[in-house]
């Protein structure tokens, strides 16, 4: 399978498993606060239909208002929440599987087959090619059905396809988190640890972090499950705020360990 199959069929994967546990949720469910800002279960699912229908017919959301210091891309997301807000479950639910149905009918229609070129569309407009727009939209789907269940209680989906490609994005994102983020000195040798995932990073003098081979010994070492890596690389909490279903550790630098846990918020 190549990449871009992979990306579509993980968010198509992904959208069924969200669809399967909306299905299962009470009114009070669909009300109850996220960890996205102001966001209930009912506008996470309203984001994610806004962005669907906007992929299929070009339409953007209604009353794009600026909002001091935010992007635009911030201004039409908002758009597509406040949009849907006041909207029975049943109807948005009912919208939003309609608009994966007909998302999925045309990607298989027309297979998009280069990553770096430009796609009919994106939300908002982001200057995405089709690799960064595909593997992004199946990033959104599993991230927030991570964020509704947590919100409701009903842990799950750790091993779904869209799983992997999230934690690659964020293990991928680990030399600048190190480096930048965190600021560790040259001469550092970090080991984050994510389930059966390894990267061992090692600063440079001209203060960059590189991959390198394993070796024992490090200033800091971080050890986490993906629930807490997808918990922080998503930007929804902080280190000493995790789900007590989470595990993060760190040993070594305890100071430096701390400042790569807070600058791991890297959702694109």
């Amino acid at each position: 399978m190549d990449e871009l199959a992979g990306y579509v069929d993980a968010w198509s994967d992904g959208c069924r498993r969200l669809d399967d546990l909306l299905a299962g949720l009470g009114d009070d469910d669909w009300l109850a606060p996220t960890d996205c800002p102001g966001w209930s279960v009912q506008d996470v699912v309203a984001h994610l239909l806004s962005i669907e229908h906007c992929l299929n017919t070009g339409e953007q959301p209604a009353g794009i208002v600026p909002l001091e210091g935010r992007s635009l891309a911030s201004w039409w997301t908002e758009a597509g929440v406040a949009q849907h807000r006041g909207a029975d479950a049943d109807t948005l639910r009912a919208a939003w599987a309609e608009a994966v149905d007909e998302r999925r009918r045309h990607l298989a229609a027309d297979p998009p087959t280069d990553p770096d070129a430009a796609p009919p569309r994106t939300p908002g407009g982001v200057p995405w090619d089709t690799g960064t727009l595909l593997r992004n939209r199946a990033l959104d789907v599993w991230v927030h059905e991570q964020d509704i269940r947590r919100a409701v209680g009903r842990p799950g989906g750790m091993d779904a396809p869209a799983a992997a490609i999230v934690e690659q994005i964020f293990l991928d994102a680990l030399p600048y988190v190190v480096a930048k983020r965190a600021g560790a000195p040259a001469g550092t040798r970090v080991i984050v640890q994510v389930g059966d995932a390894r990267r061992d990073l090692f600063v440079d003098a001209g203060g960059r972090a590189h991959v390198v081979p394993p070796a024992d010994d490090a200033d800091v070492r971080i050890d986490l499950d993906r629930e807490a890596f997808t918990v922080l690389g998503a930007g929804r909490r902080l280190p000493d705020d995790l789900p007590a279903t989470a595990y993060a550790q760190v040993s070594g630098d305890l100071e430096l360990g701390d400042a790569i846990l807070r600058g791991l918020a890297v959702t694109p």
